[in-house]
């Protein structure tokens, strides 16, 4: 059985999404011929259709052999959360023995690169970082477009320097990113005799064939995932190669994207005789000078297919003598309302009407005029002209096509400097995609490190057709996140949600920006359009859950943060925003564990590092908490947030001079931060500082006018100093601000007998005031105070 066109069809089932056709099919051939090739054809039907447990028995039980084969069972391994089995198939299945990554590049040849992306995935997860960060760095040598690759090194605490990773001079060729480096054990090619054949068709034949297998400029063919767009198919191209992205040339289209502005035609690459068809554009006068031809002009056309070739497709109704030019230029497009010389001298008096009316109107009448005389003249003077044209094709004048047919020295010469154009383009597009990712690599690498600033300069440097996009957007909004800029951050999530409303990443930053400024009606509305949009993914539920926390229904969220968990078990923030929850509810435990598993997961994320300080500076165990503390602060060092809880457990453990260093270096980092103000305006109350306590509390005024715990230490210091009618003044604005929360420090500020003594009341001032966990109105002061706590 000849399997490659029924490979061929697989291919385009596949291609084109009809994947129960291909697995049909893929079944079917497998029954038939038993080849690595027909396992791996069915393996990719089963996956590709969602079924990868499919994928995974078939190739166990076959074993599979083949590089792609054995990629293919590691990625179905990766599906089906078999690490350890993912990484044995790609090492070779030796526990005693690690396969060197030279060795995995060996064999993979082209797919080295993806093996080595898993292979580094499979190592992190298993806690051998550093063999893991190695496949990834020689994955990213062999092909600089594997973003993901790239973002794995970063969030890892790696900084590769995107100069180097995204670097064109140091590719030694497209192979491994175009993919036409074969395995050492698997080469899917053109099916065998497909080449000679084109050389034999006819020209309808081969028009047929060319339009099958038409050349996409992206570099993807319907007949098998190994070609690639540098060995390309001889190919139809109906409007040249101008750019290898869909769309049309614009001031803004991206520099790897376009090719030069030249005009190719199939010929170019691949010179061949091409189907000719008539225009739907030809006038009945001009159907009519084709029928009476000469058996000289047909004979002459038959001798010159060349000539034919070179006119445009689309104006094919003229004949030879009147279409070809008397030099080698290509003749310009012919349209109906050309008006052609054979034309105004033989049907001058002749019209549609009067063909009608003519009961021979089919075949073509002698004209009345001009004379006999003139229209010997006539043929005589387009003999001379075909014959002229014939000898310049015989010498080779008019282009170099007969030689390239034949396959002569000229033809092979012009086809290898056209493959050598080509790739030229295509390293020239390559390079200027490798441009623009060292800018996005740059920027996301000074996000990854918390240079937050810097990151925004870097993306909002870029040009607008890819600033203005959803990723760049949503990185913008997370770095005015970390900043506390959390008006700034939902203007940029705004703009996702306006370009791409389909878009769900980044969509839990953009909750937690809204919970962080109240906005309850936009929070409602953001989750009921994500449950809407799509409902198994954990952003989705992530948005509810914020919703609901928000909303002051915690058990609520809580559920629908462990539905997010479902959905992902391996997403650090989703245990985050859980294990705060259980820490405003006072499950202490639960919390812990949570952050522990954020932690797990991803070692570095501060925020996790951030809520178990939390939990211990709660449990008053102020050494633990500010280890965890200096935790987080080494990994996100310019947090004005945790270095103000770092001062506050400094102070608790009473480093005083050390805690109003911090705080001195957290309101230099963030001159605005009410909340470390606040908290150095209470030490400098505690050890006596009282003209510093309130000159820091009228500065406070002004940022956050509505904070009643302001106004209540405001009381208590003009109390020690003696202004009783300010320190009363303080206490009523304080409890009409909040009535609930500060009423029993406002009595026992007023009356100090009924409270405990004066040394606990000056100390108040914790981690958590209790006046900010009692107020049902979530304040200014307590978003601030919870501000990486809920990131």
């Amino acid at each position: 059985m000849i399997v490659e066109p029924v490979q061929a069809a697989i291919w385009h089932c596949l291609n084109n999404y009809a994947y129960p056709d291909a697995t049909f099919l893929a079944e079917r051939l497998r029954a038939e011929v038993d080849t690595d090739e027909t396992l791996f054809l069915l393996a990719t039907c089963y996956y590709r259709s969602g079924k990868p447990a499919l994928a995974y028995n078939v190739l166990r039980d076959k074993g599979p052999t083949s590089a792609q084969c054995k990629y293919l069972m590691a990625r179905c391994c990766l599906d089906l959360q078999k690490n350890a089995e993912a990484e044995a198939v790609l090492t070779g299945g030796d526990p005693t023995r690690s396969r060197s990554l030279d060795d995995i590049i060996t064999e993979f040849g082209s797919l080295s690169c993806f093996a080595l992306s898993v292979v580094g995935r499979v190592c992190c997860a298993s806690e051998r970082v550093p063999r893991g960060v190695e496949a990834y760095k020689r994955a990213l040598r062999l092909n600089p477009l594997l973003w993901h690759s790239y973002q794995e090194l970063c969030r890892r605490g790696e900084r590769p320097d995107p100069s180097k990773v995204f670097c064109a001079t140091q590719l030694d060729g497209l192979g491994h990113i175009t993919g036409t480096v074969s395995p050492t054990q698997h080469e899917t090619a053109v099916p065998a005799g497909l080449e000679n054949n084109l050389s034999i068709q006819t020209p309808v034949q081969l028009g047929n064939i060319l339009t099958a297998n038409s050349l996409h400029c992206s570099g993807i063919r319907a007949f098998s995932p190994d070609d690639s767009p540098m060995m390309p198919l001889r190919s139809t191209k109906t409007s040249g190669f101008r750019k290898i992205f869909s769309g049309s040339a614009t001031p803004l289209t991206p520099s790897f994207g376009v090719m030069p502005l030249v005009d190719w035609s199939p010929q170019d690459l691949y010179p061949s005789p091409l189907p000719q068809f008539h225009s739907s554009n030809t006038t009945l006068t001009e159907a009519n000078d084709q029928k009476s031809l000469t058996k000289r002009q047909l004979i002459s056309a038959k001798e010159t297919p060349l000539q034919q070739s070179k006119t445009t497709v689309f104006s094919q109704s003229c004949n030879t003598a009147h279409c070809l030019p008397s030099s080698g230029t290509t003749p310009a497009v012919h349209t109906a309302q050309s008006v052609r010389r054979s034309s105004r001298l033989f049907t001058s008096s002749y019209s549609v009407k009067e063909n009608n009316k003519s009961p021979n109107r089919n075949k073509f009448a002698t004209p009345k005029s001009p004379s006999r005389k003139t229209k010997s003249r006539l043929a005589k003077a387009n003999l001379n002209k075909n014959f002229e044209l014939n000898e310049r094709n015989r010498l080779g004048v008019v282009g170099e096509r007969p030689e390239s047919i034949v396959g002569g020295d000229n033809g092979q010469l012009t086809s290898q400097a056209m493959s050598q154009q080509y790739l030229g383009m295509q390293k020239q597009s390559i390079e200027g995609l490798l441009s623009l990712l060292k800018q996005l690599g740059t920027g996301y690498l000074h996000l990854c490190q918390s240079q937050c600033r810097k990151a925004i300069e870097c993306f909002t440097s870029l040009p607008p057709q890819q600033y203005n996009t959803g990723w760049v957007l949503s990185q913008l909004g997370k770095a005015c996140l970390e900043l506390t800029n959390y008006q700034q951050a939902c203007h940029y999530f705004a703009q996702v949600r306006e370009r791409e409303p389909y878009r769900t990443q980044g969509m839990e930053f953009y909750s937690t920006a809204l919970w962080q400024l109240q906005r309850e009606s936009e929070l409602s509305s953001l989750a009921q359009d994500m449950i809407a949009l799509d409902p198994d993914c954990p952003e989705t539920w992530c948005v509810a859950g914020n919703c609901f926390s928000l909303h002051k229904e915690h058990d609520t969220a809580i559920k629908f943060l462990h539905r997010a968990v479902q959905v992902d078990p391996n997403c650090a923030y989703v245990y985050t925003l859980l294990g705060h929850e259980y820490l405003v509810t006072e499950e202490l435990e639960k919390a812990m564990s949570c952050y522990r598993n954020a932690v797990r997961i991803d070692s570095r994320h501060y925020i996790a590092w951030f809520g178990i300080g939390t939990i211990y500076s709660k449990q008053e165990r102020f050494q633990l908490a500010e280890v965890h503390f200096k935790r987080a602060l080494a990994i996100n060092p310019s947090s004005s947030v945790v270095m103000c809880h770092i001062g506050v457990v400094q102070n608790c453990q009473q480093k005083t001079d050390q805690a109003l260093q911090t705080l001195d270096t957290a309101i230099a980092a963030d001159p605005v931060n009410p909340l470390c103000k606040f908290h150095r305006a209470s030490i400098y109350f505690a050890v006596g500082r009282l003209q510093d306590a309130l000159q820091e509390l009228e500065q406070l005024k002004e940022i956050v006018p509505k904070e009643s715990l302001v106004y209540y230490l405001t009381g208590k210091v003009h109390k020690k100093l003696g202004n009783t009618h300010l320190a009363l003044m303080h206490f009523s604005w304080a409890t009409d601000l909040d009535p609930k929360g500060a009423n029993n420090q406002i009595k026992d500020a007023i009356d100090p007998s009924v409270s405990r003594s004066h040394t606990e009341d000056s100390d108040f001032v914790q981690v958590f005031p209790p006046a900010a966990e009692s107020s049902q109105e979530v304040n200014s002061m307590q978003l601030q105070d919870s501000d990486d706590s809920i990131l």
